[in-house]
């Protein structure tokens, strides 16, 4: 295999070993010096003529990242990249993630990324390292999940975990983007071709397992571009990044979890009127809550300032499950017919209930 442009061949006693592993010459048993992160990156671009981005590793703060990339090279494929210890491991998958229960997808463990890289969206000159088109197909957060916990509020935890994972071939991962949700696994497979490991990526079973085919969700989740309007000339927006955190977002500070707060209510108008800086939304005949969750605990408060959890209690126990451990979301319960639509009288009924073994 010729040297990749501007170093010496290595020899078969200095080429590097797999991430997290150590490496052994042929003539000694002694390890090799690790390699510097995103060495291997480094030696397959010429960053002069690609516009990828160099990028050094970067250590963040609260959940880990990920980002698909839908990527036209040689063979279209599409790269699952998982931040941790500050460059994102990725795997190659030729035929994209599946939310389908029985499909196990090859996922070709390739080089770390920089954590830039997720950024990115845009074309590799033809005749650079994989050349092609490239869009991000998804973003958002992740937390290693195997052994039934997540450690979406601990980074720390949540790298270790990914690290142990990594080393012992098999990686529980819930995703929470917008094309990738739920819980997924990645595992080692015994097989290995061109000196890459081969993994397998499928879905495990839960509420958001579906036979609905990922793949045919074919645009970026940011630009909103397709592989084919690149192909076509369409040039993404420079800096046009969705923020996977509260503190990605302009204008966001720091500050104390408030200790009381009061809906936003609607005002009355003569007439109805269309403003691009007003969002409408249809009357939903529920019951107005505000969901305060602190540090995992959950307070559902109504819009008269009461304690609603208690009779509620499915209700807290959904909010409770959801990935970030202090947010407060202001919405509406309501009571759907058998057409899945709000009711007001099963509303109603509902909310004069009086027994607790009634709450549900």
């Amino acid at each position: 295999m010729p040297a990749p442009r501007g170093r010496k061949a290595a020899s078969a006693q200095s080429v590097p070993a797999p991430r997290g592993r150590k490496a052994a010459s042929a003539q000694s048993a002694e390890a090799q010096p690790a390699e510097q992160p995103l060495a291997e990156y480094d030696r397959k671009r010429d960053f002069s003529r690609t516009p990828e981005p160099a990028g050094a590793p970067q250590h963040g703060r609260g959940p880990l990242t990920f980002v698909v990339h839908k990527h036209a090279a040689t063979r279209l494929h599409y790269d699952v990249r998982l931040e941790w210890d500050g460059v994102m491991p990725s795997w190659a998958v030729p035929k994209g993630p599946s939310s389908r229960i029985g499909d196990k997808h090859l996922a070709v463990h390739v080089e770390d990324h920089p954590i830039e890289y997720a950024k990115f969206e845009g074309l590799i000159p033809k005749g650079e390292y994989g050349g092609g088109e490239v869009i991000i197909w998804d973003a958002g957060t992740y937390s290693p999940d195997e052994g039934g916990y997540l450690s979406f509020h601990n980074r720390e935890e949540a790298e270790q975990r990914m690290r142990e994972g990594l080393a012992a071939g098999k990686l529980g991962i819930t995703f929470r983007g917008h094309k990738l949700k739920g819980s997924y696994a990645l595992v080692r497979t015994n097989k290995v071709e061109n000196g890459r490991e081969q993994w397998l990526m499928l879905k495990h079973r839960d509420e958001t397992a579906s036979d609905h085919d990922l793949t045919a969700e074919n645009r970026s989740v940011v630009s909103d571009l397709t592989i084919e309007d690149l192909q076509r000339g369409v040039v993404p927006a420079p800096d046009h990044v969705i923020p996977a955190q509260p503190t990605d977002l302009r204008g966001a500070k720091w500050a104390n979890f408030p200790t009381s707060i009061e809906p936003m209510t609607a005002e009355q108008r003569s007439g109805a009127f269309d403003d691009a800086r007003w969002r409408f939304e249809p009357k939903l005949d529920g019951m107005r809550v505000l969901a305060l969750v602190q540090d995992g605990e959950v307070r559902l408060v109504s819009r008269r300032g009461l304690d609603a959890a208690e009779r509620f209690p499915s209700v807290a126990k959904a909010v409770g499950r959801q990935p970030a451990s202090t947010l407060i979301l202001d919405g509406e319960i309501v009571a759907l017919d058998e057409h899945g639509t709000p009711s007001f009288e099963l509303m109603q009924e509902r909310m004069h209930l009086t027994g607790s073994a009634d709450f549900r």
